[in-house]
C-alpha cells in the first residue's frame, strides 16, 4: 500500500525534528529511510544534523559535488536529481520543500520518486507554502494534513513592511541607492545588526555588490546558484563573518542564521512569488534566543504576491493564537486585520 501524507508547518516550526521519531521507528524495524530536498546547499546542512541525531545508523549525503562512494546507507539524504539512483529502494521517503523548485518544475523528479519507492513505501511531503495542487487535494480529502501554525519557540512569525523605494534596478544601474534604503543600511551598522539582502537576479546581485562598496565602503559577499564559492561564503556568514550577505533566492529556503534580519529588493520582481516571499520571510526569527527581527520589502509598487504572502503570515500568527499556541499576541496594524481570513 502507497501512503502519502502531508505536514504543513510554518517556517522555523522545527519541520526536521519533527521527522525524527518517524525515522527512529523506521529503522527500528529495519526500514531505509530516504529524505530528499531539492538543494545541495540543505543536503549539506542536513547530514551533519543526522548524523548527531542517529550516531548508530549509516546517513549517506548524496548531490552533484558529493564525495560519497556509497548510494546505501540506512539514512539516504539526496537531492531529488539523485533519486535516480534507486529502484524500489526505500521503505520511508520524506520530500521535503515539496512544494519548491525543482520538483514543482521538473514532471520527471515525481516519477523519480514514487520508482526510487518500494511498493509499500509511505511518503511525507514537508511544506511551509504548499502548491495549488497539494492544498485542494488537502481540501478534499486526498491528501492527509497536519497543519503546525506556530515555531517551537512559540512567538509569533514577524510581518513584513512594506516600503516604496521606487525604480530600484533603474538605480542600481545608475550607481544609486534611493534615500529610503541607505537609510536603513546605515541603521544596521549603526545597530550592527546582520541582514540577508536578497535580489531577484544576479545583474542585481552584482550592481548591488558595487554600490555598497562605492556608497557606503563596505565590502559584501554575493551568493547565487552558480557561485562555486556559495557554501564557504554562507558558511563564513552563519559564522559570524561579515555583516551583510547579498544573495538570490538560493538561500529562501532551508539555510538557518540567528538573530538575522532581511530585506528584498525590487519585491515587486515577478520572481518573488507568494510562496518565495513567505519563505524568505521565515529566514527571520528562528532561533529561541533571538525570536524578531525586521523584514522589510523594498518595492515600486505592491503586488498580489505581496499582499497574499503577508496576510498568509497573519493568517498562521492568528491561528496559533486561537489555538493557544503563542506565548505573546501577534500585532497587527488595525486596517490589517480586517484581511484575515481562516481556511
Amino acid at each position: 500500500m502507497f501512503f502519502r501524507f502531508s505536514r504543513r508547518a510554518v517556517c522555523g516550526a522545527g519541520k526536521t525534528e519533527m521527522m525524527f521519531e518517524t525515522i527512529a521507528l523506521a529503522l527500528q524495524q529495519q526500514k531505509r529511510v530516504c529524505w530528499a530536498i531539492p538543494r545541495a546547499d540543505v543536503v549539506i546542512e542536513l547530514v551533519p544534523r543526522l548524523k548527531q541525531a542517529f550516531p548508530h545508523a549509516l546517513v549517506i549525503g548524496l548531490h552533484g559535488h558529493s564525495d560519497e562512494k556509497m548510494d546505501y546507507g540506512d539514512i539516504v539524504i539526496s537531492t531529488t536529481h539523485q533519486l535516480i539512483r534507486f529502484y524500489q529502494a526505500f521503505d520511508l521517503l520524506i520530500i521535503d520543500e515539496v512544494d519548491a523548485f525543482p520538483y514543482t518544475f521538473d514532471e520527471m523528479l515525481p516519477r523519480l520518486a514514487k520508482k526510487a519507492c518500494k511498493p509499500t513505501c509511505a511518503t511525507i511531503y514537508l511544506s511551509a507554502t504548499p502548491s495549488k495542487a497539494d492544498q485542494i487535494a488537502i481540501k478534499k480529502g486526498a491528501l492527509k494534513c497536519c497543519l503546525i501554525p506556530a515555531r517551537y519557540h512559540l512567538y509569533s512569525l514577524d510581518i513584513p513592511k512594506f516600503q516604496w523605494a521606487g525604480n530600484l534596478e533603474k538605480a542600481l544601474k545608475k550607481g544609486r541607492l534611493p534615500n529610503v534604503v541607505l537609510r536603513w543600511m546605515r541603521k544596521k551598522l549603526a545597530t550592527n545588526r546582520r541582514a540577508l539582502l536578497f535580489v531577484p537576479t544576479i545583474e542585481a546581485g552584482y550592481l548591488l555588490q558595487q554600490v555598497l562598496k562605492k556608497l557606503l565602503r563596505l565590502e559584501v559577499a554575493f551568493v547565487y546558484s552558480s557561485d562555486e564559492q556559495r557554501i564557504a561564503k554562507v558558511k563564513a556568514f552563519k559564522e559570524g563573518e561579515g555583516q551583510f550577505l547579498i544573495t538570490t533566492m538560493i538561500l529562501e529556503r532551508g539555510v538557518t542564521i540567528a538573530d538575522i534580519d532581511v530585506a528584498i529588493f525590487c519585491a515587486e520582481h515577478e520572481v518573488y512569488e507568494e510562496s518565495a516571499l513567505v519563505q524568505i520571510s521565515g529566514r527571520v526569527g528562528r532561533n529561541p534566543k533571538y525570536p524578531h527581527g525586521e523584514i522589510i520589502f523594498f518595492h515600486y509598487g505592491i503586488t498580489e504576491a505581496m499582499d497574499a504572502a503577508r496576510e498568509q503570515i497573519k493568517r498562521m500568527n492568528q491561528s496559533a493564537w486561537k489555538q493557544h499556541l503563542l506565548k505573546e499576541e501577534p500585532k497587527y496594524e488595525m486596517s490589517s486585520l480586517l484581511s484575515i481570513y481562516h481556511y
